[in-house]
Protein backbone atom coordinates (compact mmCIF):
# COMPACT_ATOMS: atom_id res chain seq x y z
CA UNK A 1 0.00 0.00 0.00
CA UNK A 2 1.08 3.48 -0.99
CA UNK A 3 1.26 5.77 2.04
CA UNK A 4 -0.43 9.46 2.15
CA UNK A 5 2.79 11.06 1.89
CA UNK A 6 3.17 9.56 -1.87
CA UNK A 7 -0.31 9.98 -3.23
CA UNK A 8 -0.09 13.57 -2.14
CA UNK A 9 3.18 14.20 -3.54
CA UNK A 10 2.22 12.36 -6.88
CA UNK A 11 -0.68 14.68 -6.87
CA UNK A 12 1.51 17.51 -6.21
CA UNK A 13 3.49 16.50 -9.02
CA UNK A 14 0.97 16.39 -11.55
CA UNK A 15 -0.31 19.86 -10.53
CA UNK A 16 3.01 21.37 -10.59
CA UNK A 17 2.95 19.47 -14.23
CA UNK A 18 0.39 21.39 -14.99
CA UNK A 19 0.83 24.53 -14.49
CA UNK A 20 -0.45 25.01 -10.97
CA UNK A 21 -3.97 25.41 -11.69
CA UNK A 22 -6.17 27.28 -9.21
CA UNK A 23 -9.06 29.55 -8.92
CA UNK A 24 -6.53 32.22 -7.24
CA UNK A 25 -4.17 32.59 -10.27
CA UNK A 26 -1.65 34.70 -8.19
CA UNK A 27 -0.28 31.25 -6.96
CA UNK A 28 0.68 30.21 -10.47
CA UNK A 29 2.87 33.42 -10.11
CA UNK A 30 4.50 32.95 -7.09
CA UNK A 31 5.36 29.31 -7.27
CA UNK A 32 6.37 30.13 -10.87
CA UNK A 33 8.58 32.80 -9.70
CA UNK A 34 11.28 30.74 -8.06
CA UNK A 35 13.50 29.77 -10.71
CA UNK A 36 15.85 31.23 -9.13
CA UNK A 37 16.22 28.96 -6.40
CA UNK A 38 15.52 31.00 -3.56
CA UNK A 39 13.96 27.87 -1.96
CA UNK A 40 15.81 24.55 -2.26
CA UNK A 41 13.94 21.63 -4.04
CA UNK A 42 12.54 20.33 -0.37
CA UNK A 43 11.50 23.87 0.87
CA UNK A 44 9.76 24.53 -2.41
CA UNK A 45 8.00 20.80 -2.60
CA UNK A 46 7.17 21.32 0.69
CA UNK A 47 5.77 24.42 -0.11
CA UNK A 48 3.71 23.24 -2.88
CA UNK A 49 2.16 20.70 -1.15
CA UNK A 50 0.98 23.62 1.59
CA UNK A 51 -0.60 25.47 -1.27
CA UNK A 52 -1.73 22.47 -2.77
CA UNK A 53 -3.62 21.36 0.36
CA UNK A 54 -5.46 24.74 0.45
CA UNK A 55 -6.35 25.74 -2.48
CA UNK A 56 -6.78 22.63 -4.48
CA UNK A 57 -7.95 20.45 -1.58
CA UNK A 58 -9.51 22.84 -0.03
CA UNK A 59 -7.38 22.53 3.36
CA UNK A 60 -8.80 19.18 4.77
CA UNK A 61 -8.58 18.21 8.10
CA UNK A 62 -6.45 14.66 8.42
CA UNK A 63 -9.45 12.81 8.38
CA UNK A 64 -10.96 14.27 5.01
CA UNK A 65 -7.36 14.08 3.28
CA UNK A 66 -7.14 10.52 4.29
CA UNK A 67 -10.34 9.19 3.40
CA UNK A 68 -9.83 11.29 0.25
CA UNK A 69 -6.96 8.69 -0.88
CA UNK A 70 -7.77 5.71 1.11
CA UNK A 71 -11.48 4.43 0.95
CA UNK A 72 -13.11 1.09 2.54
CA UNK A 73 -10.39 -1.23 4.06
CA UNK A 74 -7.51 0.67 3.03
CA UNK A 75 -7.79 3.98 5.35
CA UNK A 76 -8.35 1.35 8.37
CA UNK A 77 -4.49 0.08 7.21
CA UNK A 78 -3.57 3.97 6.29
CA UNK A 79 -4.52 4.73 10.09
CA UNK A 80 -2.49 0.89 11.36
CA UNK A 81 -6.20 0.06 12.15
CA UNK A 82 -5.95 -3.20 10.44
CA UNK A 83 -6.42 -5.74 12.76
CA UNK A 84 -9.78 -4.15 13.58
CA UNK A 85 -11.04 -4.74 10.17
CA UNK A 86 -8.81 -7.56 8.56
CA UNK A 87 -11.50 -10.33 8.91
CA UNK A 88 -14.24 -8.29 7.44
CA UNK A 89 -15.57 -8.34 3.71
CA UNK A 90 -15.14 -5.07 2.07
CA UNK A 91 -18.90 -4.65 1.71
CA UNK A 92 -19.29 -4.53 6.04
CA UNK A 93 -17.03 -1.43 5.92
CA UNK A 94 -19.47 1.16 5.32
CA UNK A 95 -19.20 5.06 5.88
CA UNK A 96 -21.60 4.27 8.88
CA UNK A 97 -18.98 1.67 10.13
CA UNK A 98 -16.64 3.94 9.47
CA UNK A 99 -17.71 6.69 11.33
CA UNK A 100 -19.20 4.36 14.17
CA UNK A 101 -15.01 3.40 14.85
CA UNK A 102 -13.87 6.78 14.28
CA UNK A 103 -16.39 7.74 17.06
CA UNK A 104 -15.38 5.39 19.76
CA UNK A 105 -11.53 6.72 18.77
CA UNK A 106 -13.33 9.80 19.98
CA UNK A 107 -14.94 8.41 23.02
CA UNK A 108 -13.70 4.98 24.35
CA UNK A 109 -10.66 5.80 26.87
CA UNK A 110 -10.10 1.63 26.96
CA UNK A 111 -10.87 1.25 22.98
CA UNK A 112 -8.08 3.87 22.57
CA UNK A 113 -5.72 2.63 25.49
CA UNK A 114 -5.90 -1.20 24.53
CA UNK A 115 -5.13 -0.46 20.65
CA UNK A 116 -2.76 2.28 21.76
CA UNK A 117 -4.30 4.83 19.39
CA UNK A 118 -3.70 8.22 21.47
CA UNK A 119 -1.68 9.84 18.71
CA UNK A 120 -4.40 8.94 16.56
CA UNK A 121 -7.22 10.18 18.39
CA UNK A 122 -5.75 13.82 19.04
CA UNK A 123 -5.10 14.01 15.50
CA UNK A 124 -8.66 13.15 14.47
CA UNK A 125 -9.81 15.38 16.63
CA UNK A 126 -8.29 18.28 16.21
CA UNK A 127 -10.85 20.81 15.04
CA UNK A 128 -8.31 22.99 12.67
CA UNK A 129 -6.93 21.32 9.86
CA UNK A 130 -3.19 20.65 11.15
CA UNK A 131 -0.78 19.53 8.90
CA UNK A 132 3.25 18.32 9.65
CA UNK A 133 5.23 19.40 6.39
CA UNK A 134 8.52 17.59 7.79
CA UNK A 135 12.12 18.53 7.22
CA UNK A 136 15.17 17.28 8.02
CA UNK A 137 17.53 19.61 10.70
CA UNK A 138 19.27 22.49 8.73
CA UNK A 139 16.99 21.91 5.37
CA UNK A 140 15.35 25.24 6.26
CA UNK A 141 12.16 25.22 8.25
CA UNK A 142 12.30 28.80 9.37
CA UNK A 143 12.63 29.88 5.82
CA UNK A 144 10.00 27.56 4.68
CA UNK A 145 7.49 28.96 7.35
CA UNK A 146 8.33 32.74 6.53
CA UNK A 147 7.79 31.50 3.03
CA UNK A 148 4.37 29.90 3.24
CA UNK A 149 3.38 33.36 6.05
CA UNK A 150 5.05 35.82 2.77
CA UNK A 151 2.36 33.69 -0.10
CA UNK A 152 -0.18 33.88 2.50
CA UNK A 153 -0.03 38.10 2.53
CA UNK A 154 0.48 37.97 -1.06
CA UNK A 155 -2.50 36.01 -1.83
CA UNK A 156 -4.65 38.37 1.30
CA UNK A 157 -3.78 41.49 -0.42
CA UNK A 158 -4.56 40.03 -4.15
CA UNK A 159 -7.82 38.49 -3.02
CA UNK A 160 -8.68 40.80 0.22
CA UNK A 161 -12.48 40.95 -1.50
CA UNK A 162 -13.10 37.39 -2.63
CA UNK A 163 -14.00 34.68 0.25
CA UNK A 164 -11.63 35.92 2.80
CA UNK A 165 -9.69 32.31 3.07
CA UNK A 166 -6.03 33.88 3.59
CA UNK A 167 -4.19 34.87 6.80
CA UNK A 168 -4.96 38.30 8.08
CA UNK A 169 -2.58 40.76 9.94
Amino acid sequence: MTNLYQKLKLDVTNWRQQGHPSSYSAITTILQHNQSNFLRKAQFEALETYWYLRLVKNTPNIFDLYQDYFPGKTLFEAFGLKHLIENLPEDLITPEFTQGILKKIETDDAFVKQNKLEALRETLTLSYPSYILALAMGAGKTILIASIIATEFAMALEYQEEDGIFIKN
